[in-house]
């Protein structure tokens, strides 16, 4: 397949992206001024100058001229050129170029995991780009959605929202998404959910349509729960139980992870998550994963850690009655002194996704998808089990 040109698109459902020439988010034409959300460490709850942990600035709401818009076509066509020929990026060590007509079987024909994290999908995935959450499979394993984030001259950040669908065995070349994140499948498949800022930051998701999806629906968690404010980085469970990254003062960044159930097709009120996990203690806690069955919820966490690592993946168990054992550090090799977050279980519980930051130099602020055996949540459940008092669920 060859490359085809692309150019940065207004704000519609998701701020600025890349869409092919002459599209829209839904297939429309579109013109006129760039609107580019800039967001480098996910979609902030504060929209004012903060200076964030890496110590570099977001803005919100750069407006820039067309002319801008000409730039990024001529950067875009170098970038899909570049991601469908393979070409290695320095400083990293050399990988065979990978042809999109190579791409067959699960995970986009990438070799599966052991128990050291490696690149996933380098050149496809894990690109220049930094990578801003896990790729989110569907159940049957035909489709992807990923997100990255590139920070253009000026310190301004674009978004770049892609899917791949595999089709007769066969995996298509990266394709614009016209939703706002990773999108998170329902366990049934028939339903996207995702943070989208245009329904107020809040829950969307939209339902299968044939070989499309319907427009957008907001759940309604911010409009009637006003003090959340926001809802970021969602995880839903098997019963449609909601995790997700709300407003909770006197926490980092005012971050906190909330809980809301599913009651007769409504979502009840967000309950914050205990102490334990959300730590009164000024640490960051944030983009959650919560299992199927709620039996276990991975974060990304800065307690305990060295001002110089901004995150490490933790893991806590559900009890019975509900409660939660005090989380854990995944450890090893999967922790490291840089940052390790957006954690997620593939659907078939094979693998953990997560992402890293990978300090190459000449590439400031890149951040790749890492994946490894999943078989360390089960160990350390083992170890919960023993040490902790960890009841066995029914």
């Amino acid at each position: 397949m060859e490359p085809t040109a692309a150019r940065a698109i207004p704000r519609g459902e998701g701020g600025a992206r890349v869409a092919p020439e002459g599209e829209g988010l839904f297939g429309e034409a579109e013109g006129g001024e760039l609107a580019l959300r800039a967001e480098p460490e996910g979609l902030l709850p504060v929209r004012r100058r903060v200076k964030d942990a890496a110590g570099f600035l977001p803005t919100w709401g750069v407006r820039q001229k067309k002319a801008r818009g000409d730039i990024m076509k001529a950067k875009g066509l170098v970038f899909s050129a570049m991601l469908l020929l393979g070409f290695g990026l320095a400083g990293r060590q050399a990988q065979p170029a990978q042809k999109f007509a190579d791409l067959k079987g699960d995970y986009l024909g990438q070799p599966l995991p052991g128990e050291t994290p490696s690149v996933f999908a380098r050149d496809i995935i894990s690109t220049k780009d930094k990578e801003h959450g896990a790729p989110k499979f569907s159940p049957d394993g035909n489709e992807v959605f990923w997100w990255s984030i590139r920070q253009e001259n000026e310190g301004k950040w674009l978004d770049f929202h892609k899917t791949m669908r595999r089709i007769g065995g066969q995996w298509t070349a990266p394709e614009t998404s016209p939703f706002d994140g990773a999108p998170i499948y329902s366990s049934d498949g028939k339903r996207l959910y995702f943070a989208s800022k245009k329904e107020g930051d809040d829950v969307t998701f939209v339902e299968k349509q044939g070989k499309g999806w319907s427009k957008p629906t907001g759940v309604g968690l911010v409009t009637r729960f006003p003090e959340v404010r926001f809802a970021y980085f969602p995880s839903i469970a098997s019963n449609g139980t909601l995790y997700f990254m709300g407003y909770r003062e006197r926490r980092f960044m005012n971050m906190g992870i909330y809980r809301s159930v599913l009651i007769n097709g409504e979502y009840a009120k967000p309950e914050l998550l205990p102490q334990s996990i959300n730590t009164p203690d000024g640490a960051r806690n944030w983009t959650p994963f919560i299992a199927p069955d709620e039996s276990y919820l991975i974060f990304c966490s800065t307690r305990g850690l060295p001002a110089s690592d901004q995150g490490d993946l933790f893991v806590c168990f559900r009890q019975p009655d509900g409660s939660w054992t005090d989380p854990v550090g995944m450890g090893a090799p999967i922790n490291t002194k840089e940052m390790e977050r957006f954690p997620a279980v593939s659907p078939d519980g094979k693998v953990l996704f997560f992402t890293r930051d990978t300090n190459i130099p000449g590439y400031a602020y890149d951040e790749d998808v890492y994946w490894v055996s999943a078989g360390i949540i089960e160990r350390l459940k083992a170890k919960a089990i023993q040490e902790k008092g960890l009841k066995q669920r029914k």
